[in-house]
């Protein structure tokens, strides 16, 4: 399913802010409701009061070093940019452009986050979607779309919005079609950090010196969103293609979030006090999703798949103005039928079960007459 940039912003905007925002429970954008290490947000507020007049460092030289050494890795194979969108958007642009003019073919799995598509669109690239075997990412399907002649693939994994992980065959697989076709593989890892160190296994590939590269960012489990910044890892010499270019953009990632990510991987700890307290409040959502009768997805991160039984748009609008909790609903992706939900803490993931359960409480035929 293709979706432009127009397209992205209506599915984001779908479900928008509504009067008296600070009251509302917000599930629908995967936020951490655990905030950032205080180390994180010293650094920002020290650069805003000291540094606001000067323009930041426009290679991202610290903090390129400072994630690459928390990873193990050197520094030329770290690129960082505005957020993950941004580096989506650099991705498409400098794998998929061609020396006759025409850009290539991404693969992305159907279903998933519309920004591939949007990047796709804007690089003028084709797309080819990859169906999902229930709710996972089908590795063999990555690595035929490889040996079709698509040059690039996004992988989201965990997967959005399924919670699902690959293994380590999987992960294998689809870097060796890449490999042999000289095609990149790219994982989107945003939601890895939840999913636990074992789970680490595109970026062993890449330390080992494979031909991948993977997306992370600290918007998610370091809940630094409202910064934008996310990186790349990978071989240096497809690292430098992507910096070459954002040369176009130099200042795109600001003092304040490369001094608060900095500051922030001097705390890895956050990080697993984050992941622990997920883990708990997603086995109490899916005790409470049983509870009400709900079927759902085991996920590895920090959201939910669940089905409702009913018109999901219809569910998600109940919530919204009669509960004050904003889920996102993936009608619009595909999904009739299915919510995403973010885990959010104990006490909220409680509030949640509760309003729906009231909201289920009505008949469909109640629901959709609305």
């Amino acid at each position: 399913m293709a979706i432009g940039m127009a397209a992205t912003s209506e599915i984001l905007g779908s479900q928008g802010e509504l009067p008296g925002g600070s009251e509302q429970l917000r599930l629908h954008f995967n936020e951490s409701p655990y905030g950032a290490p205080a180390a994180a947000l010293d650094a920002a507020a020290a650069e805003l009061r000291n540094r606001h007049s000067h323009y930041p460092d426009h290679e991202c030289s610290e903090i390129r070093k400072r994630i690459a050494r928390s990873l193990g890795i050197s520094t030329d194979m770290v690129a960082v940019t505005n957020g993950a969108d941004e580096l989506i958007q650099l991705i498409s642009l400098t794998f998929l452009a061609s020396s006759h003019g025409r850009p290539g073919t991404v693969a992305v799995t159907d279903q998933t986050f519309p920004g591939y598509a949007a990047a796709a669109s804007v690089a003028g690239a084709t797309l080819r979607t990859v169906p999902l075997t229930d709710h996972r990412i089908p590795p063999a399907a990555v690595a035929a779309a490889f040996h079709d002649g698509a040059r690039l693939a996004f992988v989201c994994n965990p997967h959005n919005p399924s919670g699902t992980v690959l293994d380590r065959s999987g992960v294998d697989e689809i870097i060796d079609a890449a490999e042999e076709t000289g095609a990149v593989a790219v994982f989107d890892e945003a939601y890895i950090e939840f999913a636990g160190p074992e789970h680490d296994i595109t970026l062993d590939a890449v330390r080992r010196g494979r031909r991948a590269l993977v997306m992370r960012t600290f918007s998610k489990a370091w809940g630094l969103a409202a910064l934008r910044i996310g990186y790349v890892v990978g071989p240096a010499e497809l690292v430098e293609q992507i910096r070459r270019t954002r040369q176009s953009m130099p200042f795109s990632v600001n003092r304040l979030a490369q001094h608060a990510a900095a500051a922030a991987l001097d705390h890895p700890e956050f990080v697993t006090g984050v992941r622990e307290r997920t883990t708990a409040a997603r086995e109490r959502l899916a005790k409470g999703l049983e509870a009400v009768g709900v079927d759902h997805v085991p996920s590895e991160a920090n959201f939910v798949l669940i089905r409702t039984d009913a018109d999901s748009t219809a569910v998600a609008n109940r919530l919204a103005a009669g509960h004050s909790v904003l889920v996102r609903d993936l009608a619009p992706l595909g999904k009739p039928g299915f919510l995403r939900v973010t885990v959010g803490t104990e006490e909220q993931v409680d509030q949640f079960c509760a309003a729906l359960s009231a909201v289920l409480s009505h008949t469909i035929t109640d629901i959709e007459s609305e």
